[in-house]
């Protein structure tokens, strides 16, 4: 009865998960239409720098877990103590930032961020307290609350983000998406009182005695707390650094700052968005692997260990392979369907390869953190944003070499970690040599079914909607049924 009890958490966590992705990916969609290219960058700087100061607190929340689920009264008063001391620092840190924020705009390069520099400011003081109520609860195997409360903090913090921003856009983008942002904090607030509402209604039934306790001491939290931090800290590190440089080299390159802040948003709040939307499957299917990789592996099971590795290595090599080819040929869609404008394409049609290159890096992420290997995935993707500020400084300088540059840096640190990986799977046994054909005849495949749709439809530069929608559905459709056949139903 455990593995389905463990299956069950999973498949909730990751449903969770793609609710919560698809409502923040259809309002950054409407968001994108009501401000347009230089909204959604301003909107995109202003998140990557909170992105990065919350990232500093996050090894709270999966350390707190841990030490929940090893000793459940340790957990519960390890929660009172670090909601004390998250209340003091977050609240000198939210003031500080608040005061400071026309400073941090100018630092981050336009001085209209000041506004949404500020609306985030009070979510810096909720948003790590939600993180800490859910990481306990996660340590109490509550998955069902806190993904309710996630998927109500994401739909709030959406609807009354786009209602702000729509009402007050007379006032000017800089305002408009300033003050709509404060919508991030309403969104963690209501979340944090559906949470603290189920403590003390099921105070009762969560038990503290389910497993004797274990000794575990402060020093133990606080390392393993900055060890999980260092390695989330990365990506929104890398983030906030993009947003810092690719700006301020487009204003080397002779663009203007709003020019700069517009082709900013057309990067990261346009194109990145459509091209990572299809790793939200690999992701889920990510979360619902890991605990029969890791069962397999805890057993010694090797044989079973690496079918399951390759079926889901399978799996991504399909589905990130087909769903960029048809973010290359239909990227003039995309773009103008989507966000109402042409000037994505481009950029969508360079980042293509991302579904597949992403895809591995999570599954074989995976993998390694199965087999407790934890160093190789940081060192891959350390390397990678070394690699991509590198070339995001000399490339985006350069005139008219905008697009092209930051795509080639975001492709860059994606391939540089899943290369990374893959080696170390490749040392590990994890046997890829005898994929490649059957995976080449699979690719095959999928290459024919989509040359016959384009073939058929491309009479016309492009597509109607109607048209685009049908092409869209019959495509899925087709993949679904075929990775279901070939890969999904060896996992049943």
């Amino acid at each position: 009865m455990r593995i389905p009890r463990i299956l069950n958490q999973f498949m909730i966590r990751a449903g969770a998960m793609f609710i919560v992705k698809l409502i923040g990916l259809a309002g950054r969609v409407i968001l994108t239409r009501i401000v347009g290219a230089e909204g959604i960058g301003l909107y995109q700087i202003a998140y990557s720098f909170y992105g990065f100061i919350l990232m500093l607190t996050s090894g709270f929340q999966t350390t707190l877990a841990i030490a929940t689920a090893k000793a459940p009264m340790q957990g519960w008063r390890i929660l009172k103590m670090v909601l004390l001391c998250l209340v003091l620092s977050g609240g000198v840190l939210s003031l500080c930032i608040f005061k400071n924020s026309t400073a941090i705009g100018k630092l981050l390069g336009n001085s209209g961020l000041e506004y949404a520099i500020r609306s985030l400011a009070l979510s810096l003081f909720i948003v790590p307290l939600l993180g800490l109520v859910r990481g306990y609860l996660q340590g109490m195997k509550q998955v069902g609350i806190i993904a309710l409360s996630e998927i109500a903090e994401q739909a709030f913090r959406t609807v009354f983000m786009l209602l702000i921003v729509g009402h007050l856009f007379s006032l000017g983008v800089e305002r408009a998406v300033g003050y709509g942002l404060y919508s991030t904090f309403f969104g963690a607030f209501l979340s944090f009182i559906i949470l603290t509402l189920f403590i003390s209604l099921k105070k009762a039934d969560i038990s503290f005695y389910r497993t004797p306790d274990q000794l575990l001491t402060t020093s133990w939290f606080v390392n393993t707390s900055l060890a999980i931090s260092a390695t989330r800290l990365l990506i929104p590190f890398s983030e906030f650094l993009d947003a810092l440089i690719i700006p301020s080299r487009l204003v080397a390159a002779g663009n203007s700052a709003s020019e700069a802040t517009a082709i900013y948003g057309v990067i990261y709040g346009m194109a990145v968005i459509v091209v990572y939307a299809p790793t939200l499957f690999i992701g889920a299917l990510s979360h619902i692997l890991t605990s029969h990789i890791v069962a397999e592996w805890q057993q010694g099971n090797q044989r079973k260990f690496i079918s399951l590795c390759n079926t889901a290595i399978c799996t991504c090599w399909l589905w990130g392979g087909l769903t960029s080819l048809f973010l290359f040929v239909y990227a003039d869609e995309l773009s103008i369907y989507i966000f109402d404008v042409g000037s994505a394409s481009q950029v969508i049609r360079y980042l293509a390869p991302i579904p597949l290159i992403v895809g591995f890096r999570e599954i074989s992420t995976s993998i390694l953190w199965a087999q407790e290997i934890r160093k190789n995935p940081f060192l891959g993707i350390l390397s990678g944003i070394a690699c991509s500020i590198i070339v995001q400084y000399i490339l985006v300088a350069i005139p008219g070499f905008g697009y092209k540059g930051a795509a080639i840096a975001i492709l860059l640190l994606e391939v540089v970690a899943s290369v990374w990986n893959i080696k170390v799977l490749r040392l590990k046994k994890v046997n890829l040599k005898m994929m490649v054909k059957p995976l080449l005849c699979d690719i095959t495949f999928g290459i024919c079914i989509l040359l016959v749709m384009a073939i058929s439809s491309h009479s016309v530069n492009i597509l109607g909607l109607w048209q685009f929608l049908y092409i869209s559905v019959l495509f899925l459709m087709v993949t679904g049924v075929y990775i279901y056949l070939r890969c999904i139903r060896k996992l049943l």
